[in-house]
């Protein structure tokens, strides 16, 4: 299981004292890749890939900028797993996001060996992607069966 934090409260520059958000303390530490040409999505598209989430989000998004603190700590925790976190900024290679058919940000696709077996659309906190990068990572563990080559 992963833990949630550290966490820490900043002021919100230009808003008055009282005015905070909650930010990641180590949000710097994060360890997920960026996304930016046809080949990486590929590469990770390819069967025996791996498991693999990828988060589309934008710049001008709020509840994709809301979410971020969020996903780089849970990348962080699971950075000894077998389980990789991408990201692909739709604001400036919104082409990459074309061939999923996202329509809304934050969209996030879940993919083992490159399948895409979840997607989330809108914001997601740190317990929920957590919990899904476990039901992820469990999914790349098991070896499959007879019924699951045939089904899938």
């Amino acid at each position: 299981m992963f833990a949630l934090g550290p966490w820490r409260r900043a002021p919100v520059p230009g808003a008055g004292i009282r005015a905070t958000i909650t930010v990641m303390a180590d949000a710097s530490e994060a360890t997920y890749d960026e996304l930016t040409t046809q080949d990486e999505v590929e590469a990770i598209m390819r069967e025996g890939g791996g498991a693999v989430i990828i988060d589309f989000w934008s710049e001008t998004c709020g509840p994709c900028r809301a979410m971020a603190g969020d996903f780089a700590h849970v990348a962080q925790q699971f950075e000894r797993d077998e389980v990789r976190f991408c990201k692909v900024n739709t604001g400036t290679h919104g082409h990459l996001a074309a061939p999923f058919k996202v329509r809304s940000i934050p969209t996030l696709l879940y993919i083992h060996d490159g399948r895409i077996l979840d997607a989330t659309v809108g914001r997601v906190n740190a317990r929920q992607l957590g919990e899904k990068a476990e039901w992820l990572l469990k999914k790349s563990r098991r070896k499959p069966g007879l019924l699951s080559r045939l089904f899938g």
